[in-house]
């Protein structure tokens, strides 16, 4: 390319700048910047600028010579190489092929078996070499282990949560194969203070916590129908016994106020003519009035409104009641909605108590009402007896 020749054997040619070459041997050459690479010790070589190249050396471009070997190649810049001990670089500083690499500037670089020149490791892998990755079969099972309920590695889990007693959370724990720090995280995000974290694997729990959940809705529906029974009985005693009993003694007080009222008029008459009511009379008419200011006292009558307006109110929430978990039922049966969570068992359970509230109220009213309506049969007994003695 730039006038460099190929001598053979008896030939002499000029160089670039005039300098001549000769050659003896048909392996000598000279690389694209005229720099000769000799095989043979026994001649002379002349470089791209005329200069004598020892047959032992090769000159590159910057005159670094390379050692003589029996099999030696010349560079793109006329540097020699020597494929199994030495190589140069490309200002002509000695590398070795085969223990190392050596850089552009000829900076000697030992490069380890099996890493390429970027770091990373290129060595193959061969039998009883430990891998990083683990094999198939353990892959297998690993991925068994995290879909399998059974096992403690399994990945579908969560927390449901269960209400007890407060007086009772204390005794709960993690049950055998449950991890400890996770029942623990779960017990500290518990909704209320008797809650306890129960744990579900797998499909199977969510299953068993639903069919778990159908069952407690079944009891507290039945519970609601014994209540609903219960007020219908209740209102039906009501109607047929309380009721009538009622309008017995209105009558009967109708009946005794009248003789009250004959009794009081012949008093009367009997002190007009001068005769004094004794002590018993005294007594007598003390009972009377008092028995007629709560006979028509408006109290009696507006508490009757009120308990009546009460089993009302609870009947109507009871029917409302029974709807609504009819409903649930239906849908949780049919698997149309979720099932029940938390918020709303919270409300039926309040619901349940305001309802029992009002059912022990009612219980209350009733009693006294009993009660009341004996003392007065008891004090209304003894003054028809005086009132025929006096008769």
């Amino acid at each position: 390319m730039f006038a460099s020749l190929n001598t053979g054997n008896t030939q002499a040619q000029p160089s670039s700048f005039g300098a001549s070459t000769t050659t003896s041997q048909p392996q000598q050459g000279t690389s694209l910047f005229g720099s000769l690479g000799a095989t043979q010790p026994q001649q002379q070589n002349s470089g791209h600028f005329g200069g004598s190249a020892q047959p032992s050396q090769g000159t590159g471009l910057f005159g670094s010579s390379a050692q003589p070997q029996q099999q030696q190649t010349s560079t793109l810049f006329g540097a020699s190489q020597q494929p199994q001990q030495q190589g140069t670089s490309l200002f002509g500083g000695l590398q070795s092929q085969r223990p190392g690499t050596s850089s552009v500037f000829g900076a000697y670089q030992q490069q380890p078996q099996g890493q390429s020149v970027y770091g990373r490791s290129t060595q193959q892998w061969q039998p009883g070499m430990s891998t990083r990755e683990k094999s198939i079969p353990e892959q297998m099972e690993i991925i068994y282990n995290k879909w399998n309920p059974e096992s403690p590695a399994c990945a579908l889990t969560t927390y449901f949560y269960n209400s007890v007693r407060p007086e009772d959370v204390p005794y709960y724990g993690p049950s055998s194969g449950e991890d400890e720090k996770k029942w623990e995280e779960a017990l500290a995000k518990k909704p209320t203070p008797n809650s306890i974290p129960v744990q579900a694997r797998g499909f199977t729990g969510i299953s068993h916590r639903l069919i778990v959940q159908i069952h407690a809705v079944n009891a507290l529906q039945s519970r609601l129908h014994e209540i609903n029974n219960s007020l219908t009985a209740m209102m039906q005693r009501h109607d047929l016994e309380i009721s009538v009993r009622a309008q017995d003694a209105r009558r009967r007080h109708v009946a005794l106020s009248q003789r009250c009222l004959s009794l009081a008029t012949k008093v009367q008459v009997l002190r007009n003519r001068g005769y004094a009511m004794d002590s018993a009379e005294e007594e007598l008419k003390k009972k009377l009035v008092q028995l007629e200011r709560r006979a028509f006292d408006p109290v009696l009558n507006g508490r009757q409104e009120e308990i009546w307006a009460r089993m009302s109110a609870v009947r109507a929430r009871a029917k409302l009641l029974q709807e609504e978990s009819e409903r649930l039922g239906k849908n949780l049966a049919n698997g149309a909605e979720e099932p029940i969570d938390d918020e709303t068992m919270k409300r039926v359970k309040q619901i349940l108590n305001n309802y029992d509230a009002q059912l022990s109220h009612l219980n209350k009213e009733l009693e006294q009402i009993r009660s009341e309506f004996a003392d007065w049969e008891t004090t209304t007994a003894v003054p028809a007896k005086g009132v025929n003695g006096v008769t």
